[in-house]
């Protein structure tokens, strides 16, 4: 099998695009078929002949668009053009090209629809069409690529409703559809394939609410972000069940409730991003069991009680930010447990007494906000003592 490739001479080409049609006729290893061969998609398995398995020319400085007598490469499986300046619309021959198990077309500058000839290419596994210019809606037909395991088509300008026939991919691992003009809700479908990762429709304007089993039928979920959308209802209570999860956001929402006590259950989880949203009530103790939490944004909610001591527990924490709750009582003395805590905003709440002495633990911290409470000054010197350029807002 032959991988193609590029000659020393095109890795110092000069930084002017050239097109795909040029390598191809161009830049074609001597020791793999002629130019006119490879054009036509002329191969053999004698072993005097090569067959062309796989593209792989990301990061190039290639550009124009893609020649349509690629899609005569009837063995090619791997197809990596990420990082260059191809546009235009995908070339339908492409539709030929039956092994394929790669597309990744991330970072040019397509347009056009997505192509719904996608559905018919039986072995592909991972398809990547970020950060391009593609228009108009999710094609259903992806519903049918049953060997799917990777489906990303973020930053692009796509618009509709998420189609319900992408919960038929019963493989798909990673699904990523953030910064694009999505409305609607997720259809259930989606929910309930298992083998799912990672889930990202952030900065879209979906809308409805997560089932309450949700992670019921997610075992293996790692990684959740919806943020900026317009998602309502409860965070369900089965979320402990994701046991799995290391990122969570659903900042910038319409959330309301509690926060769940079953999060203490996600042991694994590192970000907490629940900001800008109307959850009340208090922060769970049980959050002190997400030993491995690096980031707590919960700004801008409707959150009252204590900040829980159990918060100490969390010493791998570098990043907590609660401004613009309803929080009461102490800063608990515990914070000094998260020595690499940088940044900490606990502004505009209601927190009285004393501003502990043990925060001084914290060597590492760049940025304090304390302001809009009700503190003492008692520990500020403490505070001050972590680190020369420390950045404190405290109006006590």
């Amino acid at each position: 099998m032959l991988l193609a490739s590029l000659p020393i001479s095109l890795l110092f080409w000069p930084s002017k695009a050239i097109s795909l049609s040029t390598i191809l006729t161009t830049y074609w290893p001597i020791t793999g078929p002629q130019p006119p061969q490879f054009a036509t998609g002329l191969v053999s398995s004698g072993k005097r002949h090569h067959r062309v398995v796989a593209l792989n020319l990301p990061a190039m400085g290639i550009g124009g668009t893609i020649p349509p007598h690629i899609g005569n490469l009837s063995f090619l499986s791997y197809f990596n053009i990420t990082n260059n300046t191809f546009q235009g619309h995908l070339p339908g021959e492409l539709a030929r090209l039956h092994l394929l198990n790669v597309v990744d077309f991330n970072f040019n500058n397509f347009s056009g629809g997505v192509p719904t000839w996608f559905g018919n290419l039986p072995k592909l596994q991972y398809l990547c069409l970020a950060s391009n210019s593609f228009t108009g809606l999710v094609p259903p037909s992806i519903g049918n690529i049953s060997t799917l395991e990777s489906l990303d088509l973020r930053s692009n300008f796509l618009e509709g409703g998420v189609p319900e026939e992408i919960g038929y991919l019963t493989k798909l691992k990673w699904l990523q559809m953030g910064f694009n003009n999505l409305s609607g809700s997720i259809p259930p479908t989606i929910y309930n394939i298992s083998s799912l990762q990672w889930i990202e429709f952030r900065h879209n304007m979906l809308s409805g609410s997560l089932p309450e089993d949700l992670c019921v039928f997610l075992p293996k979920l790692e990684f959740l972000r919806l943020s900026v959308n317009e998602f309502d209802g409860q965070i369900p209570t089965t979320l402990g069940e994701c046991r799995e999860l290391q990122f969570l956001s659903l900042s910038y929402n319409k959330f309301s409730g509690f926060i769940p006590k079953g999060i203490g259950n996600l042991t694994l989880l590192q970000i907490l991003y629940l900001g800008v949203n109307d959850f009340t009530g208090e922060i769970p103790r049980e959050i002190g069991n997400c030993t491995t939490l690096s980031h707590v944004e919960l700004t801008a909610n409707n959150l009252s009680g204590e900040i829980p001591r159990e918060i100490g527990n969390c010493t791998m924490l570098s990043y907590i930010a609660l401004g613009g709750n309803n929080l009461s009582g102490e800063i608990p003395r515990e914070i000094g447990n998260c020595t690499m805590l940088s940044y900490v905003a606990l502004n505009i709440n209601n927190l009285s007494g004393e501003i502990p002495r043990e925060i001084g633990n914290c060597t590492t911290l760049s940025y304090v906000d304390l302001s809009g409470n009700n503190l003492s000054e008692y520990g500020l010197e403490g505070l001050v003592s972590t680190k020369g350029d420390v950045l404190i807002m405290a109006s006590c």
